[in-house]
């Protein structure tokens, strides 16, 4: 069925290039999202879906600017001018690292042609998400995908599949680019924001009740993951919901809810923790760090200083803490930032940080003009949540290479794009409120781009 799926996906992609190129790009953004090829991998076998839905969604973007319908402006952000300037500085340290490459889970060879990936596809995908009924669907994926990865960890808990589990706590799908249990849950995290804007969105009343029966599994499955970074993650998006919907009724719901999961989870962390600290105290060398994050930190922060320009390279970041701080710690950066600034210089950490910055711009632009519950104004709340989540947690793990970060991205940009043209030219679409833009207006619009 799994297999019959695709390959119908994949046909319909092809023949819809003509007319509807974002479907294109829309199957390809779940095949790069969601990584299906690791969750039902029997009816992948050797098939790579992956190059096949890139090799139609390049076609697509192709035939399109042959025929003058791509809109070229969106390259103009802020957030694609970062992606290609990353790229050029993952190649360039890459390059120039005063370290060889050496044996790791994963190579800086392989890490800069991944990025380099994600920067290309980001560039054929970004233009091709441009008309307001097509962009809603690329929301209604991330619900998709979020449902199922919490149905994915429920099921696995309740099937008794302990084989899934280690120490107790849940691995994501083996061999995926997710099979640390952290990173499932910021895929969780990252999409929760539209489940929960989906609920006010949505007009159906049975829709909006079965999302809002979604939410319990999908915090059940952040406590099997027991992240205490995604938890943080969770929290920040579930405030964020809270401060932008006004409903008391519906804020309550997800108040008990939360803290309930609070309740559960705590037991879980107090586990943990005190498992740290019996770790710290049983250390025959006595200088353990209680937590390792905070030595990681530390180093990384080091390496950065030292290396400022390009950073120590790519995925070198052990290899240069065990040159530059014998001894100190043998662990990974445990922050996206600061991986980003060690690795590949400060620039490219300033980078990273200004991708908030111009999405929170582009977010408060569209929040001005957009109606209440239109499908910019959804497509704005849920991205803009769904940062905020990776943000957090990102703060504790190594995600320089989460392609949902970047879909993320791209959404919010290509939604803001759709707006600020609308805006702009007084086209008067359905869910924009038309303004004149005066000069200061226009001049922050200018700035936001930039």
């Amino acid at each position: 069925m799994v297999k019959i799926a695709l390959y119908l996906a994949l046909i319909v992609s092809f023949f819809m290039i003509f007319n509807a190129p974002w479907v294109a790009a829309l199957v390809y953004s779940i095949v790069s999202v969601m990584q299906p090829q690791y969750i039902w991998f029997w009816a992948f076998e050797d098939f790579s879906a992956f190059k096949v839905s890139a090799g139609i969604t390049i076609i697509a973007w192709a035939w399109h600017v042959l025929n003058g319908n791509i809109r070229w402006d969106v390259y103009k952000s802020g957030q694609f001018k970062g992606v290609v300037a990353l790229t050029i500085i993952f190649h360039l340290s890459n390059a120039l690292t005063p370290y060889e490459s050496y044996f790791s889970l994963v190579s800086g060879d392989l890490v800069v042609d991944i990025f380099t990936t994600i920067a290309i596809m980001y560039f054929f995908v970004l233009p091709l998400i441009n008309q307001e009924n097509t962009i809603k669907f690329f929301g209604f994926m991330f619900i998709f995908i979020t449902v199922y990865y919490a149905y994915w960890a429920n099921d696995h808990y309740l099937s008794g599949n302990w084989s899934q589990f280690e120490g107790g706590r849940l691995l994501g799908p083996r061999r995926s680019p997710y099979k640390d249990g952290n990173v499932t849950s910021i895929v969780l995290t990252s999409g929760l924001a539209f489940v929960m804007f989906g609920i006010r969105y949505f007009k159906q009343k049975w829709l909006k009740y079965a999302l809002i029966m979604t939410i319990p599994f999908i915090w059940h499955a952040l406590i099997l993951f027991a992240s205490r970074g995604a938890l943080l993650s969770a929290a920040s998006v579930t405030l964020f919901f809270a401060l932008v919907v006004k409903s008391k009724s519906l804020n309550l719901v997800m108040a008990i809810g939360f803290v309930a999961m609070l309740v559960y989870q705590g037991g879980m962390l107090v586990q943990r923790t005190s498992s740290t600290v019996s770790q710290a105290q049983s250390s025959s060398s006595g200088d353990e760090p209680l937590n390792p994050r905070l030595v990681s930190w530390s180093v990384g922060i080091g390496i950065a200083f030292e290396y400022p320009l390009l950073g120590a390279g790519p995925q070198r970041f052990q290899y240069a803490s065990q040159q530059l701080y014998p001894g100190k710690s043998p662990h990974v950066a445990h922050n996206t930032l600061i991986n980003f600034s060690a690795n590949t210089g400060l620039i490219a950490g300033l980078i990273y940080l200004s991708f908030f910055w111009v999405s929170y711009k582009q977010y408060k632009f569209v929040k001005r003009f957009a109606e209440d519950n239109s499908t910019f104004d959804y497509i704005n709340l849920s991205c803009m949540g769904g940062l905020v989540g990776f943000f957090v947690g990102a703060f504790f793990l190594d995600l320089i290479i989460f392609e949902p970060f970047y879909f993320l991205l791209i959404l919010i940009t290509a939604n803001y794009y759709m707006v600020k043209n609308a805006v702009e030219n007084n086209t008067g679409i359905e869910g924009i409120r038309m303004a004149d833009l005066s000069e200061d207006d226009a001049s922050n619009t200018q700035k936001v781009t930039a």
